[in-house]
């Protein structure tokens, strides 16, 4: 009995982790909603109707203008394909990342341009979503 208790109790921590919680949320006017995943800290917008390089232009002018200091960026080996990552620091040494890639249905085709915004080790959802109305004001 004691071992079947132990049991349960290991396979109830091991599955909690992994049943991350992702709550849509209120962005801005362009982005109605964006998904906030509560285990990785991290908030993820669509942007159906701009390229990666759009995106990636929108997203460091809008880090400059939160006076958030960017540290370097990761681009594609091709230049073409493939996923773009901003970083950049803010007041008390927060990191900040955006990666930006090309996401697409499966059964549709339909492609769109995705952003996954991180503020800090753990999350900022508050500060996550001033980033992703910065990046959407400079999407022309």
């Amino acid at each position: 009995m004691k071992k079947l208790l132990s049991l349960a109790m290991l396979t109830a921590l091991v599955a909690f982790p992994l049943s991350g919680c992702i709550t849509q949320v209120g962005v801005n006017a362009k982005n109605s909603t964006a998904d906030w995943n509560s285990m990785s800290g991290s908030l993820t917008v669509k942007y159906t109707d701009n390229t990666i390089e759009d995106v990636f232009v929108a997203t460091k002018k809008g880090l400059d203008q939160l006076q958030f200091f960017r540290t370097g960026e990761t681009l594609p080996k091709d230049g073409k394909s493939g996923s773009i990552t901003v970083y950049a620091r803010a007041i008390g040494d927060m990191n900040i990342t955006v990666d930006i890639y090309t996401a697409k249905n499966t059964k549709t085709k339909k492609e769109w341009t995705q952003a996954v915004i991180k503020y800090g080790t753990w999350g900022n959802l508050q500060e996550s979503q001033k980033i992703v109305s910065a990046i959407s004001e400079n999407l022309h």
